[in-house]
């Protein structure tokens, strides 16, 4: 497992075990309903809502790691060294700018006004120094606090800034075009 503080969305991991339940309740009332044939027919429509609730909720996630910032977003990942960050905002979540371009977060979203009201007078969890970090270590979810450690540790960073990785990642691209697809094709045949 690789090291690193992990933040991501409070609720996320709940809305995709949600999705779940219901694509198997899905399957489930097909099966019984129709049997086999009705699976077969109209299963990719909870494939697809599975693989949603796996590359929207689950996949997310902002790993603060001793050399950088890993950000895994819905289908893509970036990469970003210390040197390469040159600022954080989080009006409307977690946003690294570099030198190339911003790189948003979809797993660190804007805190709502309710929790900004409800969280105002609460201290930040405390979290370890990157330095002895040796696992993965929950971070929590609010993006204020994940910018704070970024910017503690951005600032004095010596390296190539150009050094930053974005890339698509075929795994869950392709699950998300190939589930949407099937239902695509289900519902039109």
């Amino acid at each position: 497992m690789r090291s690193g503080i992990i933040f991501r969305a409070a609720a996320s991991r709940g809305y995709a075990v949600g999705s779940w339940v219901i694509a198997g309740a899905l399957l489930v009332a097909f099966l019984s309903h129709g049997g086999l044939a009705e699976v077969i027919r109209y299963g990719a429509l909870p494939l697809a809502l599975a693989v949603a609730g796996w590359a929207l909720f689950w996949r997310p996630e902002v790993r603060v790691r001793p050399g950088g910032v890993e950000v895994v977003n819905v289908v893509s990942t970036s990469w970003l060294p210390w040197a390469a960050i040159t600022g954080t905002r989080t009006r409307w979540g977690l946003e690294l700018s570099t030198p190339q371009r911003a790189v948003s977060a979809w797993a660190l979203p804007a805190r709502s006004t309710i929790r900004r009201w409800t969280s105002t007078n609460r201290t930040s969890p405390p979290l370890p120094d990157l330095a002895t970090v040796e696992s993965a270590v929950p971070g929590g979810s609010d993006p204020g606090v994940a910018a704070g450690i970024i910017e503690e540790h951005r600032t004095g960073s010596a390296g190539d800034p150009t050094r930053a990785e974005h890339r698509v990642d075929a795994l869950p691209a392709g699950l998300l075009l190939g589930a949407v697809a099937l239902a695509a094709a289900t519902l039109l045949l």
